[in-house]
């Protein structure tokens, strides 16, 4: 990205943004998901905490298409959770 681009004078005008969204890269996401009941029964909770990162990399995979394709966002910024 451009030093002087558009992108980046609005990032660093409006850095202190209040809702990022959720932070499911350190949380998890199944949790958010499923019912809490799942978690009784310690097969279904391997199995839960087995795909829960599959999950979360799919998810930021389809982040990568979103950053691609728009082109008023940097590319490799990730500070934005859209």
């Amino acid at each position: 990205m451009y030093v002087d681009s558009f992108y980046n004078k609005l990032i660093k005008s409006n850095n202190n943004l209040i809702a990022r969204g959720y932070d499911y890269s350190s949380n998890g996401l199944i949790d958010k998901l499923v019912s809490n009941r799942m978690y009784l029964i310690p097969r279904i909770e391997a199995f839960l905490n087995l795909i829960d990162p599959a999950l979360i990399e799919l998810l930021d995979t389809v982040k990568k298409v979103q950053f691609y394709y728009n082109f008023t966002i940097d590319k490799n910024d990730r500070s934005l959770n859209i």
